[in-house]
């Protein structure tokens, strides 16, 4: 799953790499298409002013001395033929014969002059036109760039083409020339300025000078990249929630396998508990069923009494562990029966403190009271509130290394009731506190069961006091003892728990 998703992630992202290298290419593309048209506007520009100046007047002084150097281009072909300039052939070549004519060569060979003195009279124009737009065109290149090109028709020019070109961005422009290595602006844009690591699009203004200066048309787009980033918005962002809810999914995936792996590890504690647990008291009662059927054994009154006490004790304990079972089977079904009445908190938990006080001095421990609440009425379930009392109490006697020294304290604060039980037992690992709380779940000791139980008291005393809206913590530093502090709120508009 990993690698697929990492190949999936990796995928789309070259794919919106590959599409915004495509989106810039093809924006360079137009751009240097636009620089393109401009050059060539200012080249036909030119041309145009020729022709105007052609028209108006056609006879420019030309020095046809360095086209024809040997002869005058506006002397008859016949002319040229008697300098020895050119050879005129007059006989048709062929035989007239067959055509059934006669005297046919003078007439070819007129025909033929005539034809060669219209070309020769076009070329030797074209030619001296080509000259004087030469010439021309020598003239514009010693002007200053500023004149030959205004700056006004080459923003209007560059604006022009950019558009034709689908670019619509704002755009900064300048002139470029260098001389002598040193780069100079010309005209544009006055605050042009590109960034370090903007490199604008170039194209040489004129490149059919002689020789070719280094004047270069320069532009750059200062929204270019967010222009690019918004293009492929469409790409990035849905692609990105897709990614995320991949990932998502991949870590709720990997959580739920770890929370049933150490599910299946809790199970299998519970089971190797509740087997341990269950094992004893059987043990006991089959064994004390075996003396009472055992003929060799005398029956005396007292045997039989303490065999039945045996097995009566047994059967009580037996019992009891499966109803913790079972009490904690049907309250996470949701068909447990509260019955919420006022509740003196101070009370109950003196009643509780009184009987649970024969067996911590059984332990050679001390059981003390601080009830210190001014308004310890609540609305609540007496049974499971004292259950709650009881299991950490239990818990308090059971996890206490030597000596039990407990403390039950009330409060009030900030509209709460806190009960608070107090122990100098061996603590809880700050690792395994979170997890107390849930079915099962007892701390690991190793293969140890020096403590009976499986797991579900303090699992049973935060489904109370969560149906009690309350709220439970717990303090714990390992080998010094532990601390829970059990809300209970005053008032309430909620709905208590599940009055069922």
């Amino acid at each position: 799953m990993a690698i697929a998703a990492a190949s999936l992630i990796g995928v789309q992202m070259m794919t919106i790499k590959h599409t915004a290298e495509l989106q810039e290419k093809n924006f360079s593309m137009q751009v240097m298409q636009a620089l393109q048209d401009v050059t060539e506007l200012i080249y036909l520009a030119e041309t145009s002013q020729f022709f105007a100046q052609e028209e108006e007047k056609n006879d420019l002084p030309v020095n046809y001395s360095e086209l024809f150097p040997n002869s005058d281009p506006n002397l008859p072909l016949s002319a040229l033929e008697q300098q020895g300039e050119i050879s005129v052939y007059r006989k048709y070549p062929g035989s007239s014969s067959k055509m059934g004519l006669s005297d046919q060569s003078n007439f070819f060979s007129q025909r033929q002059t005539q034809s060669f003195q219209y070309s020769y009279n076009a070329k030797s124009a074209q030619d001296a036109q080509n000259l004087r737009f030469q010439l021309f065109m020598k003239d514009r290149a010693d002007l200053p760039l500023s004149e030959r090109i205004p700056p006004a028709f080459l923003a209007q020019a560059l604006d022009t083409a950019l558009k034709r070109n689908a670019i619509l961005l704002d755009y900064k422009f300048t002139v470029l020339t260098t001389i002598d290595g040193k780069n100079s602006y010309i005209m544009g844009s006055e605050d042009y300025k590109p960034g370090k690591r903007t490199i604008p699009y170039r194209k040489l203004l004129l490149a059919g000078d002689d020789p070719v200066k280094p004047d270069f048309l320069c532009v750059y787009f200062p929204d270019q990249s967010s222009s690019f980033f918004s293009s492929t918005s469409f790409l990035v962002f849905p692609s990105l929630l897709l990614t995320l809810i991949i990932i998502v999914i991949f870590i709720v995936t990997l959580q739920i396998i770890l929370r049933q792996k150490k599910i299946s590890q809790i199970k299998n504690d519970f089971i190797n508990n509740m087997t341990h647990e269950l094992k004893t008291p059987i043990s006991t009662i089959s064994l004390a069923s075996q003396m009472l059927r055992d003929s060799s054994v005398s029956l005396s009154k007292s045997t039989v009494d303490h065999i039945s006490g045996v097995i009566f004790d047994e059967s009580k304990r037996l019992s009891n562990q499966v109803e913790k079972v079972l009490q904690m089977a049907v309250f996470n079904e949701g068909k447990l029966k509260l019955k919420f009445t006022q509740i003196d908190l101070n009370k109950l938990a003196e009643s509780v403190a009184s009987n649970f006080e024969i067996r911590v001095s059984n332990e050679n421990g001390e059981l003390k009271t601080d009830l210190q609440a001014e308004n310890p009425f609540i609305r609540g379930d007496e049974v499971h509130i004292t259950n709650v009392f009881f299991n950490l109490l239990d818990n308090a006697v059971k996890y206490s290394k030597t000596k039990p020294m407990i403390e039950l304290s009330t409060e009030n604060k900030n509209g709460w009731v806190i009960v608070q039980v107090k122990d100098n037992g061996i603590g809880i690992p700050k690792e395994n506190q979170t997890q107390i709380f849930e079915r099962f779940y007892r701390v690991p000791t190793g293969n140890i069961h020096n403590v009976k139980g499986f797991g579900l008291g303090l699992s049973y005393v935060k489904r109370i006091i969560d149906v009690h809206n309350g709220k439970i913590k717990v303090d714990s530093t390992l080998g010094k003892g532990t601390r829970f502090r059990l809300y209970f709120p005053l008032k309430n508009t909620q709905n208590y728990g599940k009055e069922n």
